[in-house]
């Protein structure tokens, strides 16, 4: 099938394209956006884009899983699903039944950070305002009943209890203890089977009345809306809610002390390495050199340092990689690796010595002009779609970031120096502190298996 270019949503995306790639000719703001705060304290930010008759409306709480109560890790994500389960006015099958009338898509669905409540529908009236008042009453009149409580409690568990049978996700959850600590962003997002056992039907109704508040709330709306019915819809979505208070701030990231090895015998084929270091937060004025530094250790696929070591010169993999967990508390840098049991040693040793030469040398001009074009070229595919932009808004309002963040992005990509990225690294990543996972076989396993072979 052919792509008319002349249809209006080509049109549009093909317009943020060249508004990306056009610098400082731009008059206008990439994503003009219009900001404001409902009477009882949620903020707001609308985009208006009329390539579809379409709305994407989310309503983000400060309620992720680095809100769980104590020793009750999970609630978040239990209340999150919750939501669809019933409110004091219909059942779950009426509240699916409302949404699939006027076709509209729903969802909720708790992270490390925050809980997301998510609605797409068309916007004529008759379409969008039953919707709208469906997704209102969700999420400030939620029945919380105490079998239905009990019903998804099971359910969580069992997802718990299947992530135990993943290597990959074995190895994530021990990650994210290992590399940080007591930090709230410790436990897994769904909780422990011993957490989750723990909560009651009481502790979620707590969590929601403490953060499900308008002070706690912003809501993000994109579409093919005017600024009245943006406001209508915004007040629609919040004005269940009691004012409350926002969720306070979150200890600061501690750094790594000292390096630290945690093995999880499992039975699997390959092991799973996952490597943590010191980073940033999000705000941090050296995100932009260590990610676009990143992006040439392994965050750009085979284009990487990474992938060129260990898969092409060594076949040690078919993938390794790295990335920045940059959030609003403190950060890591992560390294990873999927390998033969009986290479783990190799593959670690390896991956710490191209960090050490990434920060000791820093990056050549040819890796850093292609790094640059790369991410420029790519950056508009992150604008494309209402649910891509929406998205993008929602995290530079939860980050507190500058709404104006992406006017500049591809300059100030551009502009990144490797004498800014090799002082980044330099100060911020010490390759002899750091958190290891590994999950796989122990040795003696490997060994065995490997003489077998």
């Amino acid at each position: 099938m052919s792509i008319d270019a002349r249809h209006p949503t080509w049109l549009a995306i093909l317009a943020v394209g060249a508004l990306l790639l056009t610098g400082t000719a731009r008059a206008e703001p990439l994503l003009a956006l219009e900001t404001w705060q409902t009477d009882n304290g949620a903020e707001v930010l609308f985009y208006p884009i009329d390539s579809l008759p379409m709305v994407d409306a989310q309503v983000i709480f400060d309620a992720g899983s680095a809100r769980d109560p104590e020793d009750q890790g999970g609630t978040a994500s239990l209340t999150a699903s919750l939501l669809e389960e019933g409110t004091t006015e219909r059942d779950a099958k009426a509240i699916a039944d409302g949404f699939a009338r006027v076709g509209a898509q729903f969802s909720a669905s708790a992270n490390l950070e925050t809980t997301t409540v998510r609605l797409r529908s068309l916007t004529e009236d008759g379409w969008l305002w039953p919707a709208v008042e469906l997704m209102a009453e969700v999420i400030a009149r939620p029945a919380f009943n105490d079998e239905d409580i009990q019903r998804e409690r099971e359910r969580q568990l069992r997802g718990i209890q299947s992530r135990q049978q993943s290597p990959q996700a074995v190895a994530s959850d021990a990650f994210r203890k290992a590399a940080y600590g007591n930090h709230p962003y410790a436990h897994p997002t769904e909780g422990t089977r011993e957490s989750v056992e723990s909560i009651d039907p009481s502790a979620v109704r707590a969590f929601h009345q403490q953060r499900f508040v308008a002070a706690n709330a912003t809501v993000v709306i994109v579409g093919d809306l005017d600024a009245d019915q943006a406001r209508r819809l915004a007040d629609t979505l919040t004005e269940g809610l009691p004012t409350g208070q926002p969720a306070p701030a979150l200890p600061e990231v501690a750094p790594l002390q000292e390096s630290e090895t945690v093995r999880i015998d499992f039975p699997s084929e390959q092991s799973t390495v996952l490597v943590a270091f010191d980073g940033v937060k999000r705000k941090h004025e050296d995100y932009l050199p260590l990610y676009v530094g990143n992006h040439m250790l392994g965050g750009s696929g085979f284009a990487s340092r990474l992938m060129s070591e260990l898969r092409e010169k060594r076949g040690l993999a078919y993938s390794t990689y790295s990335y920045l967990m940059p959030l609003r508390a403190g950060g890591r840098l992560v390294m990873g690796i999927q390998t033969r049991n009986d290479q783990v040693d190799t593959a670690l040793s390896l991956m710490n010595e191209e960090l050490a030469r990434f920060i000791d040398e820093g990056p050549t001009d040819e890796e850093l002009a292609d790094s640059q074009a790369n991410i420029v070229g790519g950056f508009p595919m992150r604008l494309n779609s209402n649910s891509k932009i929406i998205e993008q808004i929602g995290a530079l309002a939860f980050l507190d970031l500058p709404l104006d963040y992406f006017d500049e992005y591809t300059d100030r990509v551009e502009a990144v120096t490797a004498d800014e990225i090799l002082q980044a690294f330099d100060q911020h990543i010490e390759p002899q502190k750091r958190v290891v996972v590994i999950v796989g076989p122990s040795a003696e396993e490997a060994e065995a298996d490997r003489k077998t072979e």
